[in-house]
């Protein structure tokens, strides 16, 4: 077979194309995160081993790629999120630094024993995720004598605005080149800053339209569970739907 339709089989199959649809949706996506969420959806009936051969087989094409973080592999899509961006959203998957990341959200100026009393926290951990918060310039500190005040960061503000994932005109362009190379023709039919639809024709096959949605952070009032040590005021960050 042709080295082009090769090719040609590759953009169209179905099951690369949602895994790649879920990564696209998915910031700082982990493995293990990306099968549950593909079976849970029932987007597909995937096993580790063939999860991992298409996820090799994007990386191949181009149209993802991946690092480590924290000793776990996260994968991202070229051209649609800064690395740094993915490490940023991959930290926020962890829920200690998830609740003190919300907490210094709804109270500026605090200090390290006050979040470790408030969220039922060692004092480490809390040291330990707001360096890890302080890295990604989620928040910032201000040493007043002995005591250190955290408040909102950069990336944090950045975050709270939806700026850190939009759809691009240069990602949109980025697959627009990709889908081209394999002999097929996109049609962009909408976009929007955080949507895209794409129809992909090509002779003698039938047209797909393939959609990606960017779930975007928003922080909520939500109920706490009795097992959770804050209160029941507390504000949960989560993706929307």
């Amino acid at each position: 077979m042709p080295k082009r339709q090769k090719r040609k089989i590759f953009l169209l199959h179905p099951t690369r194309r949602e895994i790649y649809k879920a990564i696209c949706e998915l910031p700082g996506v982990y493995f293990y995160n990306l099968i549950n969420e593909l079976t849970e959806n029932e987007r597909s009936n995937l096993s580790f081993g063939t999860l991992t051969h298409h996820l090799r087989k994007l990386e191949e094409s181009g149209l993802i790629a991946s690092t480590k973080i924290d000793g776990k592999r996260v994968y991202y899509p070229k051209r649609l999120r800064d690395p740094e961006i993915e490490r940023t959203f991959t930290l926020l998957r962890n829920e200690n630094a998830r609740k003190i990341f919300l907490y210094i959200v709804n109270n500026e100026n605090c200090y390290q024993n006050e979040i470790a009393r408030a969220l039922g926290l060692h004092h480490d951990t809390v040291s330990y995720h707001a360096e890890k918060l302080l890295e990604e310039s989620l928040i910032e500190k201000e040493k007043e004598t002995k005591i250190v005040r955290f408040s909102i960061g950069e990336r944090g503000k950045q975050l709270l605005q939806g700026s850190l994932n939009l759809i691009t005109a240069q990602f949109v362009h980025f697959l627009e080149s990709k889908i081209k190379e394999g002999c097929l023709t996109p049609q962009v039919l909408d976009q929007t800053p955080t949507s895209v639809t794409i129809r992909i024709s090509c002779p003698r096959e039938d047209d797909i339209e393939f959609s990606i949605n960017l779930k975007d952070w928003i922080f909520t009032e939500e109920e706490v569970t009795e097992d959770d040590d804050i209160d029941s005021s507390s504000t949960t960050a989560h993706p929307v739907d």
